[in-house]
């Protein structure tokens, strides 16, 4: 076997927005032969330590993550200034370390990243993975966040992004296409089994949508949808929602009210444990994603190793990544009736899928983002990679 030469990389997620994606990835990293360390925020009372500890460096928010006396208010402001002092802090641990190159995951407050990752460019290559090609996938966002979104684009020597629809539409964005590189979102899995439950299951059909709860994944758009089923049909099933709220839920609440629908919708909005998670999705027969928008999802690759059946808008992975009438049933977006119309059929067959049979991708992903640092490195130097998995039309 070829020995690999040792690659250096810091890679970024100030708020740890992805932690268990983050985990599979530093696995396939490490397998690649990339030395990796995390520059993100401490792990928060509660939650699962999932990078490994002597591969971080908890710098951002030290002080003010869990801040309870900020007003809610004030709460932006003091955000904005931890997260330039934590910029602060990431220029100086890369002047001093001089890392192979620095790894983005996510834009947090664009006007302040820009000015740290102009400097970070020009010390060394700088990379950026577009989890979202639509901004927070068109979910209202504060003025700062919105000022510039597109510039760290600019910035960066070469983007990753997750699907050839999040591909395309950078390239209509005006980014070169030779900067851009698909590498696929890998499978996630729980690392708890399903707590043992004192009630029998509940033998109707049960939809669940995971995940926070944002306008954008489309909770409006199912509550109709459930209430356009004829009524026989909607007493064989119901609906959970579990996920923390990221919106007003009051409007949506007063909708499922006066649809007569709370019988069978089982709000759960809070966050939820791994052990809850675990129970829930051993009770769920169908996962529903009525997205409006998005690229790659990380609840779809954590629920995508499940036998359970799946309906989902078609955009972004679902439509890239989901075999129809195997997989599950794709939907128009926004469409309440072909939505209707796939819950009835599903509660009507009750299908199920094969469960994936296990995967190494996560190495491979490794590999692919391993050579496209290189390739980082090349442009960096003004030199050409000959091995760059880069595809320049």
């Amino acid at each position: 076997m070829t020995q690999l030469s040792p690659l250096h990389a810091l890679l970024i997620d100030p708020s740890l927005f992805t932690a268990p994606y983050d985990a599979a990835l530093t696995t396939g990293l490490v397998a690649a032969g990339v030395e990796v360390v995390w520059a993100t925020r401490p792990t928060r009372k509660g939650d699962r330590q999932e990078l490994p500890i002597e591969r971080t460096d908890t710098f951002f928010y030290r002080r003010t993550d869990e801040a309870q006396w900020v007003p809610n208010r004030l709460k932006p402001v003091l955000k904005g200034i931890a997260h330039f002092a934590g910029l602060a802090t990431l220029l100086a641990r890369v002047r001093k370390q001089k890392p192979d190159v620095v790894h983005v995951q996510w834009i947090v407050v664009p006007p302040l990243d820009v000015l740290a990752f102009m400097l970070i460019r020009r010390w060394c290559p700088l990379v950026l993975t577009v989890h979202d090609t639509v901004p927070f996938n068109g979910q209202k966002m504060s003025l700062l966040q919105r000022i510039g979104f597109d510039v760290p684009m600019r910035w960066a020597h070469r983007l990753i992004v997750h699907t050839k629809s999040g591909r395309q539409a950078l390239i209509d964005r005006g980014v070169p296409a030779g900067k851009i590189e698909v590498i696929p979102h890998g499978p996630l899995q729980l690392a708890v089994q399903p707590m043992p439950s004192a009630t029998p299951r509940d033998p109707r059909w049960t939809f669940v949508l995971f995940g926070e709860i944002k306008p954008y994944k489309g909770l409006d758009l199912l509550i109709e949808a459930f209430a356009r089923m004829p009524a026989a049909m909607r007493a064989q099933a119901r609906v959970v929602v579990a996920g923390r709220p990221r919106m007003d839920l009051a409007p949506l609440l007063a909708r499922i009210e006066a649809l007569g629908l709370s019988e069978q919708f089982d709000m759960r909005p809070q966050r939820q444990s791994e052990e809850e998670m675990a129970t829930l999705f051993a009770e769920t027969d169908c996962f529903v994603f009525p997205y409006r928008q998005i690229d790659a999802s990380g609840v779809y690759f954590l629920v995508k190793s499940l036998s359970c059946w799946q309906i989902a808008s078609r955009v972004g992975i679902f439509a890239e990544d989901m075999v129809p009438d195997v997989d599950g049933t794709l939907v128009p977006c926004e469409d309440v009736d072909a939505l209707a119309q796939a819950m009835q059929s599903s509660i009507a067959r009750r299908p199920r899928r094969s469960a994936p049979a296990a995967s190494d991708s996560w190495a491979e992903i490794g590999r692919t983002t391993r050579a496209l640092y290189l390739d980082a490195m090349a442009a960096f130097h003004g030199v050409s990679h000959p091995n760059s998995p880069s595809t320049v039309e």
